[in-house]
């Protein structure tokens, strides 16, 4: 310390100290930003999940409309919705208004955190344009006010019954609300605008837009720095947080698991709690350790400078080892260790990188070290910090996510007690979450000098907290390691333990960990001598150990040098146990011989005109996933409990995807066993969590490193890919899938039809028995039925079980691998490579529209030959599982001209839309008959009850749970499907839209459900 004039002088402030002053002075800061943004997001989802709900309110005239589109930018083409509301007929018009109060109060929410942020950056801006924005802002604040009254006002108008009412009909009030909407939108455009041109001329990142440019390129530097913590938190936010239907369903619907099966629910819960924690320790411990690299260099630290020592080899012997600890594990295991190609690319990478340590002749010596401004620096450490609040800030989100709409939707929903309970506490749970995340960027632990970036250890005197540190770094590299084998092993087991929410985490965070632990290792090293020869200034970790890898495998696929048996199709039924591979005489004889049975049977239907006939059901199961799965299963139990003979009276299933799933459920289940039963166990936790642990652990270890890690179950230590691995959670599920498939037609769902999709040759194959043939396996034959179908015989699926089978029509690619059959499988030559049937068409009708000609000519020559027999009528029963079919579809308004062009590329899709598919499977059964005959007039008769011969079997649209595109069902999903189910066993409320029980009414051994307190049939759409 200097002495100035008697007085010791300070000393001046170390680069680290700075950078350390700033981070410090800033967390507040960066705090309070963080709870505006989670708040935002918060009331963002709630809203959107009001949305959802709203949108399900259904009008007596089958309309609806969401609340966004009444107070959207475009809010002028909505402003009849007021109307729909009003006439409700499903949900009543007091939920409604209690759903748009609710949103309107979290919307002021928003209001007030857009302006606190609007007001922030308006004060960046030049004094020339700030009294402008400001006046833009308020105007956009009036217009939104105004809309708050008459969101209000409408709100009470549709709680109130009676005339009331004929006021938000009026389209003086939807105009009202529209232009308050618009108007707002507008101001808030023009003042994005503003903010975004904010500039002093010739200046650069002057302004409001350079301030906006600044922020953002230095949060995309620190993000970069943080990339894996990044991307664990995007996956984590898509998966859990963006209120949307489909897979984004899935994980916020395990969630709601967690109230519904009692003490293994709160389990999973605290597992996946624990789980966030490790997730954020884990960003928190490696980004700090990522962010000292660049303080460390702004304090004048160059790595290229530190000598290259064995310490540097070790490292990259790692992976060998890893790989070679893999490799006797499994053959200890299993006695077999065969390994694919990318194994010699895998060991090959490492091996290089040791081998240019034994090269020094080429070794560069005057790389510079890169020159890390403080300013980047600052901004790493603090980022680093907030991603490992985001984590926490996540989890919560994804409560609010996962538990909004249960608790909105009111205790009816859920049944009330426990369940509702435990969701309004899961809820509030969220909130606090998102509210107390942030405080933990106020956590300075600049006292433990592991985790305090500005700290130094490259220095002689820090050789002791250097040593603590390679500790802590080797200790999260190992228990990476350890979560990753564990998973892999044990994945059923776990995934049963803690769940599948915890499960994803634990995964993403293990391989963060092991990655993260391996970056920081080499971070403060010389880069390996063949990267400096590249001119590299750090060693490329991820891109060893990620895009290398992916970019061979997609090489060795196109050369044919990939691994075919990595996702094989499983054969597990033994020979003995086979079904017949005897060939058939062709789809024509197995329609004509069950056509026989079901004569012999005589199963009897009277039309209400008193024609007799013998129904021929064609059942048609869509896909998506369990939610198909479950829908198919309980609709042909509800067949069988309540339509009589009719469940016995099925002619042919075609299934795609979660559709073929309930289909071989239905037909490998014991007529003794509740269909409930057995779905609620398949679509239980442990499917998605082992599907998890298959795809981020098992299946990409193989990938990576060529070796097929063995799992355990059941005392059976074998390899396993994923799709092996939900096919025996289905098993231990529903036993029955684990006997041998038989393709011959059942009394359960008659002659099978299971629609799968070849990614090779972009034609469908059907796993069913001759349907389309066989022979030369091509799609190409234009006398081909059905059209664009590999014909495929039986034998190669005889050594299948239905799980096996179900699963060839259901695997959608990321969530399932395609399957590989080929030779070994007895399937032809050629290797075929098996995705979703859903990709080539999703509905299922597509194949039965193209059976339909075949069916309805074997039908029409049966009931000729028999003219004196009562006739037999074909019936298409389709389960569809989604809700909107009972939507009014209206004509779309007329086009600008110069939008004609694009507009009319939609007609390319109504032609191969259900309605269409329909439409020709109906004109083919049409052609039964003649105009003089009984089958005649039987046909006319029922398609006055059911246009097309057909009945759709589809949920009713109105405000609940939308069960998820996925492999798991929380209780809240299974009710709404029940639900759905009851109100098809019931009277039709509109006469153009039939329901199950328009069919079973016509057998007279059947036995109506009770349907008390539904609503009265409405004639007029």
């Amino acid at each position: 310390m200097a002495v100035v004039g008697g007085a010791a002088a300070p000393a001046p402030e170390s680069v680290s100290d700075s950078i350390t002053g700033w981070v410090d002075a800033r967390r507040p800061r960066a705090a309070r930003v963080l709870t505006a943004v989670y708040l935002l997001l918060a009331a963002f989802i709630i809203v959107l999940e009001i949305d959802r709900l709203i949108a399900g309110s259904l009008s007596q005239d089958g309309r609806s409309s969401p609340l966004g589109s009444v107070i959207g930018p475009f809010a002028l083409a909505s402003r009849e919705a007021w109307g729909y509301w009003a006439s409700n007929a499903a949900a009543g018009t007091g939920s409604v208004a209690w759903l748009i109060g609710i949103s309107v109060a979290v919307d002021l929410l928003i209001i007030v955190i857009y302006v606190w942020i609007f007001r922030r950056l308006i004060r960046r801006m030049t004094e020339a344009r700030r009294s402008a924005a400001r006046a833009v802002l308020w105007t956009a604040v009036g217009f939104e006010v105004a809309e708050f009254v008459l969101l209000v006002a409408g709100a009470i108008l549709l709680a109130v019954a009676g005339p009331a009412h004929e006021i938000v009909r009026a389209e003086w009030f939807g105009v009202l609300v529209a232009l308050a909407s618009t108007g707002k939108w507008v101001f808030l455009v023009l003042l994005v605008v503003l903010l975004l041109r904010d500039h002093v001329e010739g200046v650069r990142r002057s302004g409001s837009r350079g301030f906006i440019a600044e922020l953002a390129v230095r949060i995309g530097q620190a993000l970069w720095v943080h990339r894996l913590s990044a991307f664990l938190i995007a996956l984590l936010f898509l998966f859990a947080c963006i209120p949307s239907d489909g897979v984004l369903d899935q994980l916020p619907d395990i969630q709601r698991q967690w109230v519904g099966i009692g003490l293994p629910g709160l389990g999973h819960a605290i597992a996946a709690g624990v789980a966030v924690g490790v997730a954020a320790l884990c960003a928190l411990v490696l980004g700090r350790a990522r962010s000292r690299a660049l303080v460390s260099a702004a304090d004048g630290f160059n790595p290229q400078s530190v000598p290259t020592s064995g310490r540097d080899v070790i490292w990259w012997l790692v992976p060998i080892g890893i790989w070679v600890v893999l490799f006797l594990f499994t053959l200890w295991t299993t006695s077999e260790a065969d390994f694919a190609p990318i194994a010699a690319v895998f060991l090959a990478i490492p091996a290089v990188v040791i081998a240019s340590y034994f090269v020094t002749a080429w070794w560069p010596s005057n790389i510079e070290g890169r020159v890390d401004y403080p300013v980047r620096a600052e901004y790493a450490w603090l980022i680093g910090d907030v991603t490992a609040a985001a984590t926490v800030g996540i989890g919560g989100l994804g409560l609010i996510r996962s538990f909004t709409a249960p608790v909105l939707a009111g205790p009816v929903l859920s049944g009330g007690g426990w369940p509702y309970a435990g969701s309004l506490a899961a809820l509030i749970t969220g909130v606090v979450v998102v509210m107390v995340a942030p405080r933990i960027v106020l956590w300075h632990a600049n006292q433990v000098a592991l985790l305090n970036p500005a700290q130094r250890l490259d220095r002689a005197e820090d050789a002791p907290l250097a040593h603590r540190h390679r500790t802590l770094i080797v200790g999260f590299f190992l228990a990476g390691v350890a979560i990753l084998a564990l998973l892999a092993f044990f994945p059923i087991h776990l995934a049963a333990l803690v769940g599948g929410a915890a499960v994803t985490v634990l995964a993403l965070t293990a391989w963060g960990a092991v990655l993260g632990a391996f970056t920081v290792a080499l971070q403060d090293r010389q880069p390996a001598p063949i990267f400096r020869v590249m001119r590299l200034r750090a060693n490329p970790v991820l891109t060893l150990a990620i895009t290398i890898p992916l970019i061979v495998s997609m090489i060795l696929a196109l050369v044919d040098r990939d691994d075919p048996d990595l996702h094989a199709a499983r054969g597990a039924v033994e020979a003995a146990q086979a079904g017949s591979t005897e060939a058939q005489k062709g789809f024509r004889s197995v329609v004509d011989a069950r056509l026989a049975a079901l004569a012999e049977a005589q199963c009897l239907a009277t039309t209400e005109g008193g024609e007799t006939f013998i129904p021929a059901v064609v059942v048609v199961a869509e896909g998506g996933g369990i939610r198909a799965a479950y829908w198919t299963t309980r609709a042909l139990e509800a067949l069988r409990d309540h339509g009589g003979c009719l469940a016995d009276s099925i002619l042919l299933s075609s299934g795609v995807s979660g559709g073929s799933v309930g289909l071989a459920a239905t037909a490998a289940s014991k007529r003794e066993t509740g269909a409930k039963t057995d779905l609620g166990k398949l679509a239980g936790p442990a499917t998605v969590g082992t599907g998890v642990a298959g795809l981020l652990v098992g299946d990409l270890l193989a990938t990576d490193t060529g070796i097929h890690f063995p799992s355990f179950w059941e005392q059976k230590i074998a390899w396993r890919d994923r799709a092996a691995l939900i096919e025996q959670t289905w098993i231990d599920a529903v036993p029955g899938l684990k006997s041998a498939v038989t393709l011959e037609a059942s009394d359960r769902i008659g002659i099978p039809v299971l629609n799968s999709t070849d990614a090779r040759s972009k034609c469908k194959l059907l796993v069913a028995s001759e349907v389309a043939g066989s022979g030369e396996l091509t799609c190409a034959s234009s006398a081909m039925s059905p059209a664009a179908t590999l014909p495929m015989g039986s034998g190669c699926f005889a050594r299948m079980d239905w799980a096996t089978s179900a699963m060839l029509s259901a695997r959608f690619p990321i969530i399932t691998p395609a399957a590989r059959l080929g030779e070994r499988n007895d399937c032809g030559t050629e290797d075929l490579q098996l995705i979703d049937g859903g990709y080539a068409e999703g509905s299922g009708l597509g194949t039965a529209a193209d059976l339909a000609p075949t069916i309805a000519d074997a039908i029409a020559e049966r009931n000729a030959e028999h003219g004196d027999a009562n006739p037999i009528v074909p019936v298409l029963v389709f389960l569809k599982n989604s809700a909107g079919y009972d939507l009014r579809e209206d004509l779309d308004a007329v086009s600008a001209e110069p939008l004609v062009p694009v507009v009319g590329f939609a007609a390319a899709s109504k032609q191969a839309a259900q309605a269409a598919w329909i439409q020709r499977i109906g004109g083919a059964f049409g052609t039964v008959g003649t105009e003089s005959d009984a089958a005649h007039r039987a046909m006319e008769d029922v398609a006055g009850v059911m246009p097309a011969f057909t009945v759709v079997v589809a949920p009713s649209t109105e405000p609940a749970v939308v069960p998820p595109l996925g492999w798991a069902l929380s209780g809240y999903s299974t009710e709404s499907l029940d639900r759905a189910i009851r109100t098809q066993l019931c009277p039709a409320i509109h006469d153009d839209v039939p329901t199950l029980r328009s069919l079973t009414d016509m057998v007279p051994d059947a036995m109506p459900a009770t349907c008390d307190d539904k609503p009265e049939a409405v004639s007029d759409r």
